[in-house]
């Protein structure tokens, strides 16, 4: 009963402390004197499984990282792969992928790998609620993709206005109104995809709506339902894709999973990241660090949702590209599991870091 009172208390502690880090005004000070930019040398290995004997070709598009503004990409060489290949651009997103096409392989199953090394580097941004001023005409203009109330899976529905509107009130001052959805999306949805409780379902697409039936989800579904939340209220915002290369990981050879996180933008400092999961990690660095800033431990990969990949795309958009989309004859592979089926789709990576001592 000891612990129990114990684990509670600790957990009424954790909700009012992030309450008042996200809400305080001016923000909670944050130092990242100690955090230095990572220099990465990855190996990243995606495979396609499930090719049926007799197969006639294969398209397969894989996410590779390029450029960013805390991210410079050094080097990229594709080591391997199955098939023709060329490196393409979605120019409608930030993002670009190596594509692959095969004709009547061969194997049950296909591997690309590429090596590449980037420079990472942590960023937090102080801001200054009375320094962000009301997005004018012309900048609602330029970011109407980034406003835009009827993206599939980020849908901003009556049920969701209402709750923006709650949530934020009064509140017009979008630096504000930013902190008091993110504190609202950690108090109603968890992050349960990776083994917080089996019984939980697992990660999907990354919709509004299940987030809210299932009290929460994958980190897609988390940004999902921030994204839907923050344009309610005229913010513009957008989903960014990548993956963790945790400190524990260093030379071995892992499924990293993925991690996305969510960009917002604010007048006077531009696009802002934020990590809603890590921001809810009661043992982590705690929110403030998360809600204005990413520590230099990812790779990013591409931002946005449906992609465009070629005009005769099974899928005709690709929703998100979290590690690759391939099509075996014209059927899309499995990207995530359904029923019984495991994905077809997989990726592992191995990295070391270059400029450790």
């Amino acid at each position: 009963m000891v612990r129990l009172m114990v684990g509670v208390l600790a957990a009424m502690v954790w909700e009012a402390a992030r309450g008042a880090v996200l809400l305080a005004q001016p923000p909670a000070p944050v130092s990242i004197a100690n955090e230095k930019p990572v220099t990465y040398k990855v190996r990243q290995v995606v495979k396609l499984d499930g090719l049926k004997i007799g197969a006639k070709s294969v398209r397969m598009w894989v996410s590779i990282p390029d450029d960013e503004r805390n991210q410079d990409l050094l080097d990229l060489h594709v080591v391997s792969a199955p098939g023709k290949w060329s490196i393409v651009n979605d120019h409608e997103n930030r993002a670009r992928f190596l594509r692959v096409d095969v004709a009547n392989p061969l194997a049950s199953s296909l591997e690309v790998v590429v090596e590449f090394i980037v420079v990472r580097k942590p960023v937090h941004v102080v801001v200054d609620p009375k320094k962000v001023a009301a997005l004018s005409p012309a900048l609602q203009k330029a970011f109407a993709e980034h406003l835009n109330r009827n993206a599939p899976h980020m849908k901003v529905t009556p049920r969701i206005q209402i709750m923006a509107d709650e949530v934020c009130g009064d509140e017009t001052n979008a630096a504000k109104e930013v902190a008091l959805i993110i504190a609202h999306v950690m108090k109603v949805a968890d992050h349960y995809s990776y083994s917080k409780d089996a019984q939980m379902p697992k990660c999907g697409i990354g919709d509004v709506e299940a987030c809210l039936q299932q009290g929460g989800g994958c980190c897609t579904d988390l940004n999902s339902l921030f994204i839907a939340l923050a344009r309610a209220r005229g913010i513009p915002t957008r989903l960014a894709m990548g993956y963790r290369l945790q400190e524990k990981n260093v030379g071995k050879l892992v499924d990293p999973g993925y991690r996305c996180w969510v960009e917002y933008f604010l007048t006077g400092y531009g696009w802002i990241s934020a990590d809603i999961v890590e921001a809810d990690t009661p043992n982590g660095l705690g929110p403030a660090r998360w809600i204005t800033g990413l520590t230099a431990r990812r790779i990013w990969l591409n931002s946005g949702r449906e992609f465009k990949l070629a005009e005769d795309l099974k899928a005709g958009r690709v929703n998100h590209m979290s590690i690759a989309y391939a099509e075996i004859d014209g059927v899309e592979a499995r990207l995530l599991p359904e029923g019984i089926l495991q994905p077809q789709i997989t990726r592992q990576v191995m990295f070391t870091e270059l400029d450790a001592k």
